[in-house]
């Protein structure tokens, strides 16, 4: 049985970390004043003579003191963190992989995951602080969000914009703690870890955006929190896994790049995808076939295609109810009212009840662009 809502509210949690900003060490050169002390010695001979030759005057050496001030500059020491009290050990990138494609001028939040490797608690006075490379519009010296104590990690979200212009960027980051020292990733703990995106223009026909591929640039949510792309298959937080043969509801299977994507296991679970900004031209339109895979028989859930502009508000756009009955159901719609706008396109799987069973595959999910058509004016 399948049914169609004719709206459904996308009123489902997200998580969604917010860092905070913090404070610089700045190092200065203090000059101090060192008194050199340089002797001039200026002889002074007088002698008077007498016939009985009896000197009526001796002569007189009068050393003369000339202090003459020099500058030494002072060099403040460059602080030098302590390796053993503050390490990171890098875990993964929870969003943006490396090299990663995002449009000329779209927004797309980083999501890195760190391991607090060392003996001190990094505070919420700890910053996270731009060293190198691009900036990308991220905000520099930002506070941590919460403490990590040793051994705890912590996924640290970042906004960033993609230049105009097409190209490989890449910015690093690193941690300051308290006293102003930095520290990185490695053993020695003066690796940064990165943001490192290609900046690429969409093709004028064809696909313009493939969801499989930037699966793992969008931010994956459960009832559970972030969860990582791609996931753990069996998860109960629920999980997104890549795949490239997808098998079907109707006992057929196909090669196309695919999404499966579970739910958390509980009751009414869900999960969500929040992609990266897309800007849609008019007559593209959102292609995909959706359906339970092949065995879940007990598969009862709602497939949404959402979107959010750049208030945050996450507005209703398609659902589709999906039950096991042998049949898969093809997506195809026009996206042309979002014409213009920087859209970030969000993917949500509700189960509609027990999730035990849920398993529901996007299969080829993209944005077809067609070229518009140029009318030709004759010349008189």
């Amino acid at each position: 049985m399948t049914f169609t809502p004719t709206r459904t509210p996308s009123n489902t949690p997200t998580n969604t970390s917010t860092p905070s900003r913090t404070a610089t060490f700045t190092p200065s050169n203090t000059p101090s004043r060192t008194p050199t002390n340089t002797a001039t010695y200026t002889p002074t001979n007088t002698p008077t003579s007498t016939p009985t030759f009896t000197p009526s005057s001796t002569p007189t050496n009068t050393p003369t003191r000339t202090l003459t001030p020099t500058r030494t500059p002072f060099q403040s020491p460059t602080p030098t963190p302590n390796r053993g009290c503050d390490r990171i050990d890098f875990v993964g990138d929870v969003t943006i992989p490396d090299g990663s494609t995002i449009e000329p001028g779209s927004s797309f939040t980083k999501i890195w995951r760190l391991k607090n490797n060392g003996t001190c608690t990094w505070t919420t006075n700890y910053r996270l602080v731009f060293v190198s490379g691009d900036l990308l519009g991220g905000r520099n010296l930002t506070f941590l969000s919460e403490e990590v104590a040793p051994g705890e990690t912590i996924d640290i979200a970042m906004n960033f914009t993609a230049p105009i212009f097409e190209g490989d960027y890449r910015g690093n980051w690193q941690i300051r703690n308290e006293r102003g020292e930095i520290f990185g990733t490695t053993p020695t703990a003066n690796r940064p870890f990165w943001v490192d995106v290609r900046v690429k223009a969409p093709v004028v026909t064809g696909t313009a955006y493939d969801f499989t591929a930037n699966a793992c640039s969008a931010q994956w949510t459960s009832g559970a929190g972030t969860l990582d792309c791609p996931g753990r298959n069996l998860d109960r937080d629920g999980y997104i896994l890549k795949q490239s043969l997808a098998r079907l509801e109707d006992g057929t299977s196909t090669i196309a790049p695919s999404l499966l994507t579970v739910p958390q296991n509980v009751f009414n679970g869900y999960i969500r995808a929040v992609y990266p900004s897309v800007k849609i031209q008019e007559g593209d339109r959102f292609r995909a076939i959706v359906n339970c895979e092949r065995g879940a028989t007990f598969c009862g859930v709602l497939f949404r295609v959402d979107y959010q502009l750049s208030d945050g508000i996450i507005r209703d756009f398609w659902a589709f109810g999906e039950r096991y009955e042998g049949s898969y159901f093809t997506v195809d719609l026009d996206l042309s009212p979002l014409a213009g706008r920087d859209v970030k396109f969000v993917l949500t799987v509700l189960s509609l009840g027990s999730a035990s069973n849920d398993r529901a595959l996007w299969v080829d999910p993209r944005i077809f662009r067609t070229a518009p058509a140029v009318t030709v004016t004759p010349t008189p």
